[in-house]
């Protein structure tokens, strides 16, 4: 007998592979590809194979039952042919491995697809298989060679409502769904998923502390001093910079107890909380050493916060005071305004503020988002849900249940690929710069990455992955015809309700109420 593979001695193997002499060439292309690695340990892995192991003269039963019983993991080459043999050996060495281990506990049979199959006997189908079918051969060699090299291998077990805490661990005590086990795991393909959270890749360096100046305080009868509101500062701050002949601003900071907490440098003589602080006991911390306890975390969210709000109307950004961090585009001088970006190479026109007709008259629709801080596995990202506005003027918003309808958003398949177009685009608009995202946060500098951050999988499709970046040209325009179709279908909607409650009959004198489900919206 001839063979591609050199006789060797009886030793133990790393794999077994027991197949249908019908399949011999893809058989001994997996044979060679194995041989050609190398296992954990750093030697060449090793393969039993019939054509290789079994010498003329020599018992072949005897040899097949030495390969079984010595050989690490077995391999059941599934193919029609394989369970239709006509011979039995492939029946035999499949029975008896599995006689051994019926449920296959200790991991050693490894079923591999190497065809098309249409019938599997029951009791391997309970078995995850490895699909090395032509298109999925790489995929699943990578597989197999995981396997024989003893690498850990995906769980089934999902988790599902793990958040992060500091540090970057999950915090498995506050799961809030039940474990879920999967009839068959998921295969083991890196996933990126991109997000809508942008890293704060530099945060201030220092927050600074003050007592409040005593010449803000009013005295008490039984001696203490009474705490300035903080409107009250605010207009010391104001008059002292029109004093001084400065531009009045008002800077970002919080009162904490008796103290001025702010990302501003308390200490300099000419500071802008000169007037309003005792600046001889002014002292400076370290930004990290407000993240551990969740309080100051609050209060140090809350400055970035309004670092973001200072910076955002420094773009040309109007804040909804009714709607905490949500800001918007204001008309352009009385008029629409468009914005030419580049979503990847090119550049494109969109809308930010334009007129519409509505059902009541025209209206105002502006590109909108809510920009927010938050913080997530021991840094701060800044979090972009884009939206929305709707202005009777391009002034004054509009409120209610229609308004809400009105404020419809991609769906379907095109979901992933707008949210990145919708944030790439707001990632624009805070950048000043080509580079980082710079925001002014007092006299320090934060800086934000202008790509969004994006989740690692272990699990996925192979072979599924896109590439959205460039996809955003391409589908820049279309995501906006579609965006503006969408609304155009709700004021169509709006247009027929307002017609029909024209049209419908009234009852000693009061309007008939519509419906419960209309009322409901």
């Amino acid at each position: 007998m001839t063979s591609d593979y050199v006789s060797r001695p009886a030793d133990p193997r790393d794999i077994f592979l027991s197949h249908s002499s019908a399949d011999k060439p893809v058989v001994r292309k997996i044979a060679a590809d194995v041989e050609a690695r190398d296992g954990r340990d750093g030697r060449r892995l090793t393969v039993w194979l019939d054509e290789a192991e079994i010498r003329p003269g020599q018992s072949i039963p005897g040899a097949v039952n030495a390969g079984l019983e010595t050989s690490r993991f077995f391999t059941v080459l599934m193919s029609p042919a394989y369970f239709e043999s006509r011979s039995g050996w492939t029946d035999a060495e499949w029975h008896a491995v599995l006689h051994v281990d019926p449920d296959n506990r200790r991991g050693r049979i490894l079923p591999v697809l190497i065809a098309d199959c249409p019938m599997i006997p029951p009791l391997l189908r309970h078995l995850r298989i490895i699909d090395m079918r032509e298109a999925r051969y790489e995929e699943g060699l990578r597989e197999l060679l995981s396997i024989l090299r003893d690498e850990p291998q995906p769980s089934a077990t999902i988790y599902k409502g793990q958040l992060i805490l500091a540090g970057r661990r999950l915090a498995r005590e506050t799961l809030v769904a039940e474990r879920a086990v999967v009839d068959a795991e998921p295969t083991a393909a890196t996933e990126f998923l991109s997000c809508n959270l942008l890293p704060v890749e530099r945060p201030p360096s220092s927050v600074y502390t003050a007592p409040i100046a005593m010449s803000l305080r009013t005295p008490r009868l039984d001696g203490t001093h009474a705490l300035p509101p903080k409107s009250l500062v605010k207009q010391v701050i104001r008059e002292a910079q029109e004093k001084a002949g400065r531009r009045p601003f008002t800077p970002a900071f919080r009162i904490v107890g008796e103290e001025i907490v702010t990302l501003h440098d308390l200490e300099a003589e000419d500071g802008v909380f000169a007037p309003v602080i005792e600046r001889e006991r002014a002292g400076r911390d370290r930004f990290e050493e407000w993240l551990s306890d969740p309080d100051d975390r609050k209060i140090i969210t809350s400055l970035l916060n309004m670092a973001v709000s200072r910076h955002a109307h420094r773009q040309g950004l109007k804040e909804d005071n009714e709607r905490q961090h949500r800001f918007f585009f204001p008309p352009k001088d009385g008029l629409p305004w468009s914005v030419t970006w580049k979503p990847f190479h090119n550049k494109v026109p969109r809308e930010v503020a334009g007129r519409r007709r509505g059902p009541k008259g025209e209206f105002w629709r502006h590109a909108a988002a809510y920009l927010t801080m938050t913080f997530l596995g021991n840094r701060f990202y800044l979090k972009i849900d884009p939206t929305w506005v709707f202005t009777t003027d391009g002034e004054q918003i509009m409120r209610g249940p229609e308004v809400g309808r009105l404020a419809v958003q991609w769906s379907g398949a095109e979901r992933n690929l707008s949210l990145l177009y919708h944030i790439r685009f707001w990632s624009h608009v805070l950048r000043e710069k080509p580079g980082p995202i710079a925001i002014r946060g007092g006299d320090q500098s934060i800086e934000l990455s202008a790509k969004p951050a994006f989740i690692k999988m272990a699990f996925g499709i192979p072979g599924d992955l896109k590439d959205l970046d460039h996809g955003l040209d391409t589908w820049a325009e279309a995501i906006e015809s579609m965006e503006e179709k969408a609304l155009e279908a709700e004021l169509e909607r709006q247009f027929a309700r307002e017609v029909e409650r024209e049209d419908t009959p009234e009852e000693g004198g009061e309007q008939v109420e519509t419906p419960d489900e209309e009322r409901d919206e």
